[in-house]
């Protein structure tokens, strides 16, 4: 079971077994890039990330599990009434992290428990079930939802 500390607007949540924090550091060159709320940008999204890290072992798990964190932005938060998602790209050596910053919500990103199939609603256990850790911090001014994946030294760029 992963466990997370309570979620504040000044205690980021952790999620994952072993979860390691990106520090400045090792951070190289982060690539951020600002997206209307609407749906139509859910994929410039996707395509943002891919071109980030093309040739990168994790690109297309990052791309699909940013494709899931900007949809739960423009569809639960402030961002989907005409505000915006701010998606920034992280990579450093064999470590990638993505973070999709919203407008904000009183909603709590939170994995929903596994029930009848639905149209939606399950994003979150995908990144849960994907990333090596994810997390969140912020509130109803803006929040920051994020995860990161790890590959093997050798496996690509």
């Amino acid at each position: 079971m992963r466990v997370a500390a309570a979620g504040t607007d000044s205690v980021p949540v952790v999620r994952g077994y072993g979860a390691r924090i990106m520090t400045a550091v090792t951070i190289i060159r982060p690539r951020r890039r600002v997206f209307a709320g609407s749906g139509d940008q859910v994929r410039r999204a996707r395509l943002f990330v891919g071109q980030v890290l093309g040739g990168c072992p994790a690109a297309d798990d990052a791309v699909l599990l940013t494709s899931e964190l900007v949809t739960n932005a423009i569809t639960h938060t402030a961002s989907g009434t005409g505000g915006k998602v701010v998606v920034t790209v992280y990579r450093a050596g064999t470590r990638v992290r993505v973070e999709v910053r919203d407008d904000g919500s009183d909603q709590v990103p939170a994995v929903r428990p596994h029930g009848p199939a639905g149209q939606s609603g399950y994003g979150l256990g995908l990144v849960e079930l994907m990333a090596q850790c994810w997390g969140y911090r912020g509130g109803r001014r803006g929040r920051i939802v994020w995860f990161m994946l790890e590959w093997k030294p050798g496996l690509g760029q």
